[in-house]
């Protein structure tokens, strides 16, 4: 009898396995709607979860993340499967591949997308300041060339995505007509007011020589040669020079070890 039971209970106990194995059915998830060519700033990514549950459709809710290849950016939100649903794509979106994920309990499925480069760049004169706005999904590097009164000088910039530069406008005091273009972008502003005391006429990279010099505020002719020269010098010049400090700098704390080592 004891022996009975005990088979009763183990047939029992497979039953309700086998039932619970029923009752779960599979689960499979994928993505459609995805279009194969390139996204454009703006544009709406339209997708819809497709999740089955033992081979019908259901609708519940989805995991749902977003990233560039080189996860720059991630977005993540929750989503109703086998409801259509979008997500736009904004300025600070990389460009290049991106690949969307739905996740929904142990089921996972991931699909790629690209988003187009989009180079977009914002030019804005205030008083004597330039403002350089990289509002595309792309490292700007393009070589701008600036124009105050008749001379025009060269400047290449390196300008991360959602970032910007400023540059201060130099030339001898007096009003200039002031023209800024890369060659696709051109932006121009007449009777602009400068107010440099030497002979340099160009621009100067605000954060990078902490030049921070205001109109009315007295400037040296000096420093204005020096940032504007600086900007100009390659690299490797610079470098050669600060070894050639740091040598004579060296030379003389030694000599002065002599000297007093002698005493």
């Amino acid at each position: 009898m004891e022996k009975v039971n005990r088979i009763s209970i183990i047939t029992l106990l497979a039953l309700v396995y086998t039932l619970s194995l029923v009752s779960a059915g599979e689960i499979s998830i994928d993505i459609s709607g995805l279009k194969s060519e390139e996204y454009t700033v703006g544009e709406n990514i339209n997708f819809n979860v497709i999740l089955l549950d033992d081979g019908i459709q259901t609708e519940k809710e989805v995991e749902i993340e977003l990233s560039d290849a080189l996860a720059k950016k991630k977005i993540s939100k929750t989503t109703t499967s086998n409801i259509g649903d979008s997500i736009n794509i904004e300025n600070d979106f990389p460009s290049g591949l991106w690949i969307i994920t739905a996740i929904y309990a142990d089921a996972k499925v991931e699909r790629t997308f690209t988003v187009k480069e989009n180079s977009e760049i914002e030019f804005i004169i205030e008083n004597d300041e330039l403002k350089i706005i990289n509002n595309g999904n792309v490292r700007y590097t393009k070589t701008i060339q600036i124009k105050i009164g008749d001379e025009t000088n060269s400047y290449a910039q390196n300008i991360g995505i959602g970032e910007e530069k400023r540059l201060k406008l130099i030339s001898p005091k007096g009003t200039y007509d002031i023209e800024v273009t890369d060659g696709d972008k051109t932006i121009s502003k007449e009777s602009v007011q400068l107010f440099g005391t030497g002979n340099v006429v160009g621009a100067v990279d605000i954060d990078l020589v902490g030049y921070s010099g205001l109109a009315g505020i007295t400037e040296t002719a000096d420093i204005e040669d020096r940032a504007v020269f600086l900007d100009k010098l390659p690299l490797s010049v610079v470098f050669v020079a600060i070894i050639g400090v740091l040598g004579v700098l060296v030379a003389v704390e030694r000599k002065l070890s002599k000297k007093k080592n002698a005493k």
